[in-house]
């Protein structure tokens, strides 16, 4: 079961299993198991929950993934908040804890890709002005038609997608640096019936979504989300979109 939550990787993922039945649910036609001291691996995988967090997490490339699944959980679901909050103290980002159909918890973090990666989701999230002046958010008009059709007077409506944070449990308006990085997450999202109804994005002014008062996550990749949940739309004001510059 492994295999579906291992991170993109352009060859055969590097899984370091801490466990012999870890090892044994990964499938040697679609992983290559690491030795016991390799560093720099896809993911690092257990049935059971491990001790060295922060060590573990070095052991990653960045962009790698913890993975975890343990069956304790299933009696006292409370303990995982204190399982979700552990990854998130050792530095994990894009963290999930989560019941699975078969009874077991699945505990999911990822190293930030780069090292101020973390540092910059952090900032966004506590409100603090980022380093880019605008962001590009993905939209739902209604009704949906070109601008040049509209007639004078004609309302439209804009509602930008939210992710649900699995941090939190609260929704945060899904925000790009630049149109390529939408669309590369939109496509994807559209077609696995992540996302509804986004028909456009609009550009708008980092200090004008801070007035917002709205959680923001930067740059989320689809693959690293498919598995959490969409948020409620946030309708936004269409007269306060920059002009794109793409």
């Amino acid at each position: 079961m492994f295999a579906k939550h291992l991170p993109p990787s352009a060859a055969l993922p590097v899984v370091l299993a801490l466990d012999p039945q870890a090892a044994a649910a990964c499938d040697p036609e679609r992983v290559a198991l690491a030795a016991a001291d390799a560093f720099s691996v896809d993911a690092v995988c257990a049935t059971h929950w491990p001790k060295q967090l922060v060590e573990l997490r070095e052991r990653l490339r960045p962009g790698g993934r913890l993975i975890v699944t343990l069956a304790d959980l299933a009696e006292d679901p409370a303990e995982g908040a204190a399982r979700l909050a552990a990854l998130q103290a050792s530095g994990f980002i894009h963290c999930l804890v989560e019941a699975l159909p078969d009874g077991r918890w699945l505990c999911r973090g990822e190293r930030a890709p780069l090292d101020t990666g973390l540092a910059r989701l952090t900032a966004v999230a506590a409100g603090a002005a980022p380093a880019y002046a605008a962001l590009v958010l993905l939209i739902r008009q209604t009704p949906n038609k070109p601008t040049w059709r509209f007639e004078p007077g004609e309302r439209r409506v804009w509602e930008a997608a939210t992710l649900i944070d699995p941090a939190t449990g609260r929704p945060a308006l899904a925000a790009f640096t630049s149109l390529v990085k939408a669309v590369a997450f939109m496509q994807p999202a559209v077609l696995a019936d992540f996302l509804e109804g986004i028909n456009k994005t609009g550009r708008f002014a980092t200090a004008q979504v801070e007035t917002w008062g709205l959680p923001v996550i930067v740059n989320p990749a689809f693959e690293d989300w498919r598995n959490a949940a969409p948020g409620p739309r946030v309708q936004v004001d269409p007269a306060q979109a920059l002009a794109s510059e793409e």
